[in-house]
């Protein structure tokens, strides 16, 4: 099975990066390693299992091992010619301070915390101990390193009503050649969404017949396509809307969508904001 794997030397159990290229998480992939990440700095839309999820400054997220989940940074980071992407990532496995640590009863809410991690948990932007833990991480020595990440995991245990971003049913039945195919999906969803996409076109991208690729589709995000392409167009729209003063009717048009009508009913079924609402919003 493909897939990206995070390793960590020998001298650590954990890898922690500071990374301002946001095309190396421009990638459909999961692996066995908790990802903790925090985006200092950035927007886009992040996807992860049946979720898409916009994202800002200050995003911060624990995805668990194995759950799928691909971050598409708006252009002008990929560009880098203005805005400049500043992400902090921690990867660890499970069992990173040791294979009988889950067992302990000590351990058990963090346990908890690696089970809705599955379901990717999402921190308030505002939780200044969150990321001073990230700001702090990457200059202490190994072996502060690892309790300074016992501690913060301790402390999300702690937090009341955690929100989780996947649907609790999703499963990601992790089929061989998944990681090639699914970014080819991707790549032609993020190259061809302002315009009309046909199902006999991405099908023949990801080598499959017509049928084949709905189920398949569906079973890896949780979505049919068309409502996966509208979640991202939608997505687009509130960025377009909030960061501009383009007319709505041609912001729809910009997004990918052909009837204005149909537009206005998808937003605001998604957002329960009409486009002209939402701008008032957040004005």
């Amino acid at each position: 099975m493909q897939r990206l794997v995070h390793t960590s030397s020998t001298y650590s159990s954990i890898t922690v990066r500071h990374d301002n290229t946001p095309q190396n998480h421009n990638v459909w992939h999961y692996h066995e390693e908790l990802e903790f990440i925090h985006i200092r700095q950035g927007k886009g839309t992040f996807f992860v299992g049946d979720c898409i999820q916009q994202f800002a400054d200050n995003f911060i997220v624990l995805i668990g091992s194995n759950t799928p989940h691909y971050w598409l940074f708006d252009e002008e980071y990929i560009k880098a010619e203005i805005c400049h992407a500043d992400i902090q990532v921690v990867h660890f496995k499970p069992d990173f301070i040791g294979a009988d640590f889950l067992e302990v009863p000590e351990a058990q809410d963090i346990k908890q915390v690696y089970r809705l991690a599955k379901q990717a948990i999402l921190f308030p932007s505002s939780d200044l101990r969150l990321r001073h833990f990230f700001e702090n991480l990457s200059v202490q020595t190994p072996l502060k390193r690892l309790a300074m990440l016992l501690d913060i995991l301790d402390y999300t245990a702690s937090l009341p009503t955690p929100t989780t971003l996947v649907s609790p049913n999703y499963t990601n039945p992790q089929q061989q050649g998944d990681y090639l195919r699914m970014n080819k999906i991707l790549d032609y969803i993020r190259l061809h969404y302002k315009s009309k996409i046909q199902l006999d076109e991405i099908a023949h991208v990801a080598g499959m017949t017509s049928n084949s690729f709905c189920r398949y589709f569906k079973q890896r995000t949780g979505k049919t396509l068309i409502e996966f392409v509208n979640e991202l167009r939608i997505g687009q729209a509130c960025k377009l809307l909030s960061e501009s003063n383009a007319p709505i009717k041609e912001i729809c048009f910009e997004c990918g969508f052909h009837n204005f009508v149909s537009f206005h009913k998808i937003f605001k079924s998604s957002t329960t904001y009409t486009p002209s609402a939402y701008r008032e919003a957040i004005s």
